[in-house]
């Protein structure tokens, strides 16, 4: 991923269009988002790449893309100067690469000046989640926002990898053994119907 974009210094600038219009892309025409893991599981397990939002702590949608978003360097500038994020709101891009389905990279996040903890954590929770109904072996990302620290990264399952390589590269690792899931955050995020919750580890 590069886990990168972060407006926590971007000032006070005016956003360009209606939050209605923020959850729009070319890239998603036809393809209808996601709010319910249990009803639209075939369409996770399916579709190789998406944009997970969340807000307020909350899952707001898993929407699909035609082709993988990974972000550069205009796309960077633009979020920066013209696309301020504004509220409580976290949005994470993922895909899995060709030729190797096995495995999904989180390429880019955004997030604004207020995007809480939770509202992060959240998304990466959605993210583990998708990971588990694909049987995804591993996530990769490359991490560039000097916010998310080491240590948080190995405290949410994350290792270095890579080390050869410039930058800070992680993985978190399943091969068929995936993080459980609280039940309170399984709830929030509505990844279970009412009455067939996972259980919670004590």
């Amino acid at each position: 991923m590069d886990m990168a974009f972060d407006q926590a210094g971007a000032g006070d600038r005016n956003v360009l269009a209606p939050s209605g219009l923020r959850d729009f892309s070319l890239w998603s025409i036809g393809l209808r988002p996601v709010t319910n893991f249990t009803a639209d599981r075939d369409l996770l397990v399916r579709r190789r790449a998406g944009k997970i939002v969340t807000q307020e702590g909350s899952l707001r949608m898993v929407s699909g893309r035609w082709l993988p978003y990974c972000g550069n360097m205009l796309q960077f500038l633009w979020d920066t100067k013209l696309r301020t994020m504004r509220g409580d709101r976290c949005e994470l891009f993922y895909h899995q690469p060709l030729g190797s389905s096995e495995f999904i990279t989180l390429s880019y996040t955004r997030s604004g000046a207020t995007t809480s903890l939770a509202t992060f954590y959240a998304a990466t929770l959605v993210l583990d989640e998708i990971a588990r109904l694909k049987g995804s072996k591993a996530i990769v990302c490359h991490v560039t926002n000097s916010r998310i620290s080491d240590r948080l990264m190995a405290r949410w399952g994350w290792q270095q990898h890579c080390l050869q390589w410039s930058g800070r590269h992680f993985i978190k690792r399943f091969y068929g053994e995936y993080p459980e899931i609280q039940q309170a955050w399984r709830v929030r995020l509505q990844f279970d119907e009412p009455g067939n919750l996972q259980p919670t580890l004590t």
